[in-house]
């Protein structure tokens, strides 16, 4: 059986290998440094889960791209976790409000690696 594949979309170079060697161990990882890239790397091969940092090239390009394959009906169903640096403040607001960026959970940087794995693992299976 293949392995899950993730796209892992976050601009951070050293952040995006240290996290490759986590995931590596458990799914195929892709990567993208932004939104542009991440839309490429989708035409290309449909990942089944997606973790996208919320700043990229601009600050809010993670909820914007979210948001975007959310309403699309072809990308609609690839779970998205967001992982971000952003203040615990703003994960609340963002937990709040759920129709303002309708994705499966919330992490914050850096990560704890057993809960965002056990986060990838429930959304893969659903």
């Amino acid at each position: 059986m293949p392995m899950p594949s993730i796209l892992l979309v976050d601009d951070d170079p050293v952040f995006v290998e240290a996290m490759k060697a986590v995931l590596s161990t458990r799914y195929a990882v892709r990567t993208a440094a932004d939104g542009e890239e991440a839309m490429a790397s989708l035409a290309e091969q449909r990942p089944d889960l997606i973790v996208l940092d919320v700043m990229l090239t601009y600050p809010s390009e993670g909820y914007d791209l979210a948001a975007t394959l959310k309403k699309n009906p072809d990308t609609a169903d690839i779970p998205i976790v967001i992982l971000t640096g952003v203040s615990r403040v703003f994960e609340v607001r963002s937990r709040l409000e759920k129709s303002w960026v309708d994705v499966e959970s919330f992490h914050t940087k850096p990560p704890d690696f057993g809960k965002l794995i056990e986060t990838i693992d429930r959304n893969l299976k659903r």
